[in-house]
């Protein structure tokens, strides 16, 4: 493999297909970033050595064009990705699936208990965080207790756990509890506790704001990944609940250049 590859990375929504290329070229590797994902175009791909793909579901066509252009490609997979795999039951989607990973050069995962829901071996690696965004403020006095992830829609509210934090809520009434969906799945909850706030959603650019208004963020899922709210929360000095578990540590690969030094040793690039 060339030692400075051309690389694509193919994903939706931000920040991680997006960051990774940044990443990837302050590293000085040649990386692009593509979110147009229904329609990948032969022409565009001839130009990459590497399609990385962000989110299985969303590059599997770039997977197989990748492969018929004689591309190495890349498979990135998160909490959501890896569960979603290993629970569909369609024999049919089963090994289309199986297909895109038996074609596929490289596997990375964010945590390695997701390796096992795929059953194909990989490497772990966690994605970066823009870390030098993601501070502690010395003049911030948190306003409310609890931030909570939780976005709308009926697998949402069963996934993320709703039930768990309006009890929460309830035992709790002295504590002040935010609700936050995402840009691409927002929180439009009617929730009837005075306690508890609804936010939709914030830009990407706000969040550490939003971060140091709080005490604490709680994650509870049913499908955990390595959520990089967990520990964008952690550097801008919240305390961390996540799944029952206090969090104090952070992987090495949130750092941008340990990520870069980390994705180069697997492709075996100098």
């Amino acid at each position: 493999m060339k030692q400075r590859p051309r690389i694509l990375v193919v994903g939706v929504g931000s920040p991680n297909a997006d960051l990774v290329a940044e990443v990837l070229r302050n590293d000085d590797l040649q990386a692009e970033w593509t979110d147009k994902v229904r329609k990948p175009n032969p022409f565009f791909m001839r130009r990459f050595d590497i399609i990385y793909g962000i989110y299985l579901q969303s590059c599997a066509r770039f997977i197989l064009v990748a492969k018929l252009l004689r591309k190495k490609t890349i498979i990135h997979f998160v909490g959501s990705d890896a569960y979603w795999v290993n629970r569909e039951k369609s024999i049919l989607r089963r090994i289309f699936w199986g297909a895109i990973l038996y074609l596929n050069d490289f596997v990375f995962y964010v945590s390695p208990h997701l390796e096992p829901l795929v059953g194909r071996p990989g490497r772990i690696l966690p994605f970066p965080i823009q870390k030098d965004e993601f501070t502690v403020s010395p003049n911030s006095k948190p306003e409310r207790d609890i931030l909570y992830y939780c976005p709308s829609g009926a697998k949402n509210q069963e996934i993320y756990r709703l039930d768990w934090i309006l009890q929460y809520a309830k035992e709790h009434p002295q504590e002040k509890i935010t609700i936050l969906g995402s840009i691409n799945c927002p929180a439009n909850y009617k929730i009837p506790l005075s306690n508890v706030e609804v936010i939709p959603s914030v830009a990407r650019s706000d969040m550490p704001t939003l971060y140091r208004r709080h005490r604490a963020l709680f994650r509870m899922t049913t499908e955990d990944g390595l959520p990089r709210m967990v520990h964008e929360a952690l550097l801008c000095g919240l305390k961390v609940v996540f799944n029952g578990r206090e969090i104090s540590e952070m992987p090495k690969e949130r750092d941008p250049t340990a990520f870069a030094k980390s994705f180069r040793n697997a492709l075996g690039l100098a």
